[in-house]
């Protein structure tokens, strides 16, 4: 896609490592802005693929597993969701964010790659 898009602030709440609902408002202007919304985006980062998606309910990050080395049997898993009540990164999550098949991308990175994919 063409054009210069200016990336949305992400904002944290104070004192609480949380993120605000509002973040999501902010998320879903940014695919509005790009002319994404609503779109499936395919995206190799890495040399994984991964499924991105935002619309008025939810962004959601999801690695398609094409069963190179990855986790036998599965056909894939959300690294990311992000809704107006509530925030899931794989990345940060005790446990989840250590496995080998994590993917180690925060929320933050996952907007900047998705805005350099559009651009």
């Amino acid at each position: 896609m063409q054009g210069d898009h200016p990336k949305k602030p992400f904002v944290k709440a104070e004192n609480t490592g949380q993120r605000q609902d509002t973040d999501f408002t902010g998320i879903r202007d940014l695919f509005q802005d790009l002319g994404v919304l609503g779109e499936r985006l395919h995206i190799e980062h890495e040399g994984n693929m991964y499924r991105v998606s935002c619309d008025e309910k939810a962004f959601m990050v999801y690695r398609v597993n094409h069963g190179a080395g990855a986790k036998y049997g599965v056909p894939g898993w959300p690294v990311c969701l992000v809704t107006p009540e509530s925030a899931f990164e794989e990345f940060v999550s005790p446990g989840i964010g250590d496995d080998h098949c994590a993917c180690g991308i925060d929320l933050r990175n996952w907007l900047d790659i998705v805005h350099y994919h559009c651009r």
